[in-house]
């Protein structure tokens, strides 16, 4: 027979199984727990190095080095956006050129997909990111490969001329052909009607479009003496007969320098310091009709995405001015500032590297 003695030894005996068990038990799910967290919090430190090291970083004149890494982290407001579906998207800054690509049935029910449960079948982060927002804050952006099949209103090449290396295909000149780099020649303008340095960045456009198989023709007529404010109607009897005397011309050039400040102008790509581009587009007044200048917007707009694509910072971007510049003459005709007075002629032969890079692929393109 039990007695009562021995039966509370029982008792306390087995609560004290119960209790190590239960406390072993305990102990494993924290460890389990502790263990999930830390392979997250590891994943998290990988995804963020990775993003901060081998994301593209626009090109500048300032150097990322010596910043503090919160620099190169994404901002609270686009970690708190990222939790909430759609916001995000509409908090993207818009690209440049907003290209469409071809729609199929299988791109058709991921976009359908993407914009009832906004899952990316193209990220694998998008499956989580409900749960953990910070992790859409890393995805690296992809950038728009750009052609002109795909830009409204851009005008047609013509492919029979493009295809022959005999004819020049490309036009350029200077308005204002004494303009000139003042660390080079240590003045904005050379005076008396002489030759800027201006004139060598436009040879070295048309030097480096024959290395890569396109003639070019490069004028070098004075157009900005005796008059620099008049200078645009000599100009325009300069392009005029370019084009009348080579019907074979895809595209024509006023090539310039800007007045900015160095650091404006200046861009570090593929390790050398380069000269910006800015694409400027005249768009008429009203006595002065421009009724090309919206293919002339399509054509800088292209020049822009590629040179964004293959070159980023190259690029200042595409100003629209009130006036003709010459552009009503040709669909393809563009005014280029190159650097500004402060940059080095260096810098903008660089930059005509590149350049000339970009043009040769558009007119491939159209062959």
């Amino acid at each position: 027979m039990v007695t009562r003695k021995q039966r509370k030894q029982r008792n306390t005996k087995r609560l004290n199984l119960n209790f190590f068990g239960y406390y072993h038990n305990s102990k494993l799910f924290s460890i389990i727990c502790i263990g999930c967290l830390l392979t997250m919090t590891a994943f998290l430190a990988i995804s963020i190095y990775t993003s901060s090291t081998t994301s593209t970083i626009p090109a500048s004149t300032t150097p990322y080095y010596g910043q503090k890494l919160s620099g190169l982290l994404p901002q609270g407001k686009q970690i708190l956006v990222l939790g909430v579906p759609g916001l995000a998207e509409v908090s993207r800054a818009p690209n440049s050129v907003k290209i469409t690509p071809e729609l199929t049935a299988s791109k058709l029910s991921q976009r359908v997909i993407f914009l009832m449960a906004n899952v990316d079948f193209g990220d694998w982060r998008s499956f989580f990111s409900h749960e953990i927002p910070l992790m859409l804050a890393f995805k690296k952006p992809v950038t728009p490969v750009a052609s002109a099949a795909i830009l409204p209103n851009f005008p047609k090449l013509d492919s029979k001329s493009s295809t022959n290396k005999d004819k020049p295909l490309v036009g350029i000149y200077h308005t204002h052909t004494a303009e000139s780099f003042i660390p080079n020649s240590g003045v904005a303008h050379r005076p008396g009607g002489q030759l800027g340095d201006i004139a060598d960045v436009g040879a070295a456009l048309a030097r480096n479009l024959e290395a890569g198989g396109v003639k070019a023709l490069h004028n070098t007529t004075i157009h900005d003496y005796p008059s620099f404010m008049k200078a645009y109607g000599p100009s325009e009897v300069t392009a005029q007969q370019m084009l009348n005397d080579n019907p074979s011309l895809q595209m024509i050039f006023d090539i310039h320098r800007d007045a900015e400040k160095r650091e404006n102008v200046t861009a570090v790509v593929n390790g050398v310091q380069i000269a910006k581009i800015t694409f400027v587009v005249a768009t008429g007044q009203q006595d002065l009709p421009q009724p090309h200048w919206q293919q002339n917007h399509a054509f800088a707009k292209l020049l822009e995405a590629k040179m964004n694509e293959k070159y980023p910072g190259l690029c200042r971007g595409i100003q629209l001015v009130e006036w003709r510049y010459n552009q009503h003459l040709h669909p393809r005709a563009l005014l280029l500032e190159v650097g500004s007075q402060e940059s080095s002629k260096e810098e903008a032969l660089h930059s005509m590297e590149l350049m000339a890079d970009i043009l040769v692929e558009v007119l491939a393109e159209s062959r």
